[in-house]
């Protein structure tokens, strides 16, 4: 594919950093302590609540999230269980040193029972099949971890000593395996593979070697997109499938020439071990890779997501007072407030008053909760394909409905898939230049779907098609992102094309079916 040598691990890594671990695995969470099934974001509101826990996962740190339950007490860098060398410390060990430090220059609350604290950050698991439980560590220790986590320090220290690290042996072991058992799998279809297997490799290793089976059998890249799926009717918190769909999507922006060397510059930036995050929301290529996984909009550092309060300086403050400013907040008398980059009484003031306007507590403490809060003031999410106000919810209403009768003849009843469908759908009929869907037909073998324009049997039909594996895989809300702002040349009109015709439907649709 031009512009990005998928045989490369190095060129390789980068797009694995964009795709799976902020696609799919550390996200805004990247940079706070986290417990899947209990943190949402940056915000934890099942904290203290173990039957949350996504079965085994236990506190997990980082853009490519290393659970420190399985990996906590590996040697810091390490992406195996080698024993420690003399000088060398382990990932939990790293982390609560740093946090301690932070914790102290800042004058934080923190825990004087480091040795306690190490035993619960071991611990993992939701307690039930047989699991162990995770202890929860009490509330002030945790907010001064993410702190650290959230600081400029604290960024830079997990990518190189986690990010880093464990993204390049991800990318490292998907190209070996591909390289070495993948000999069907073409050039174009690479990268979703190296998804795949890099997203498997760091969430549910034990996988792996049914990818191996299935190219050491001949498989192509649909074989393995179908084991993916086939794991995740078992893992239902499994994302290979929404990797997939990601490095798919990413892959398009290299169509265009400024965008793919955008990218390339980001993989580069990433791919170094002494990348400062904390620069991200202000760097044109990062924001770049971001947009072409559905990440675009307004970009804020996870740094943004630290506590701010009186004495805190910087250009974080500066965000703060103009977001504060922007919505009309005042200090304690009356005054508009002036964005220097110091968070005096006046900004804490000013901070006090939009928490009391949000039912918040009013501390003068712009934490987590407060800078979401805000966030989400100044700039409200973007409509969904599903809201009236979305310039795509005709069409996405007309593919849903095609859909549904699809649904019908299969009698197969509409969920959550219709919608994901019907929204792929709608994004790939708009981009091709259809103006509206009337049918939706599926191909022989139900892995491809076709929106179509006009009667199917016309010869003036217009139509585009999509894959139905990652089009269910992926939300919705994705999709809503994706809707494209300039329409290309329609499709050129086909008299017999390769699809069932409605009035004799596909009766096997395995991959429409609930179970995936």
């Amino acid at each position: 594919m031009p512009g990005l040598n998928t045989h490369d691990v190095d060129s390789l890594a980068g797009a694995t950093y964009f795709v799976v671990g902020r696609g799919t695995e550390g996200g805004p969470s990247s940079y706070h302590l986290s417990i899947a099934g209990v943190t949402t974001g940056t915000s934890d509101p099942h904290w203290g609540n173990a039957d949350k826990i996504v079965a085994n996962s236990g506190y997990s740190l980082g853009t490519i999230q290393v659970d420190l339950g399985q990996r906590g007490t590996w040697s810091l860098g390490a992406t195996d269980g080698a024993a420690l060398k003399p000088g060398e410390t382990t990932y939990v060990d790293g982390i609560i040193d740093q946090a301690t430090k932070y914790a102290k220059d800042h004058d934080l609350k923190f825990t004087q029972d480091t040795a306690q604290l190490r035993t619960d950050l071991l611990t993992h698991g939701n307690g039930e099949h047989g699991r162990t439980t995770l202890t929860f560590i009490d509330k002030d220790t945790r907010d001064s971890i993410n702190a650290w986590a959230s600081s400029d320090d604290g960024q830079k220290w997990i990518h190189k000593n986690i990010d880093y690290p464990q993204i390049k042996q991800a990318t490292q072991s998907a190209v070996n395996m591909l390289d070495t058992y993948g000999t069907n799998i073409p050039e174009d279809r690479r990268l979703e593979t190296v998804a795949i297997l890099a997203k498997t490799e760091n969430q549910i290793p034990s996988q792996m070697v049914k990818f191996e089976k299935v190219l050491k059998d001949g498989g192509n890249y649909e074989d393995v997109l179908a084991k993916a799926n086939q794991i995740k009717g078992t893992y239902a918190y499994y994302d290979g499938p929404k990797a997939a769909a990601l490095a798919e999507q990413y892959k398009n922006a290299y169509k265009d020439p400024e965008k793919a060397a955008a990218l390339d510059r980001a993989h580069a930036k990433v791919g170094d071990a002494n990348f400062d995050p904390s620069k991200s929301a202000s760097d044109p290529d990062i924001k770049e890779a971001l947009k072409a996984i559905g990440q675009g909009g307004r970009a804020h550092t996870p740094g943004e997501h630290g506590s701010l309060r009186l004495g805190s300086h910087g250009d974080k403050v500066i965000g703060l007072q103009t977001d504060l400013a922007k919505l009309g907040f005042t200090d304690a008398h009356g005054r508009a407030l002036h964005p220097d980059g110091d968070f005096g009484p006046g900004t804490k003031a000013a901070v006090e008053k939009f928490q009391h306007a949000h039912h918040m507590t009013p501390d003068g403490i712009a934490g987590p909760k407060t800078l979401n809060a805000l966030r989400m003031a100044v700039q409200p999410p973007q409509p969904n394909l599903v809201d009236a106000t979305h310039p795509g919810h005709g069409m996405y209403r007309q593919a849903l409905d095609a859909v549904h009768r699809l649904d019908a003849q299969q009698g197969r009843t509409p969920d959550q898939h219709s919608g994901n469908l019907a929204a792929a759908l709608a994004v790939a009929a708009h981009g091709n230049g259809l103006n509206r869907i009337d049918h939706v037909v599926l191909s022989d073998d139900a892995s491809r779907a076709y929106a179509v324009q006009g009667d199917t049997n016309s010869l003036f039909k217009r139509y585009t098609d999509i894959n139905v594996a990652q089009a269910i895989a992926t939300p919705v809300a994705q999709s809503s992102v994706q809707w494209p702002q300039d329409i290309q040349q329609p499709a050129p009109t086909q008299t017999t094309p390769p699809m069932q015709q409605m009035q004799n439907p596909q009766v096997d649709q395995p991959v429409m079916q609930r179970s995936l």
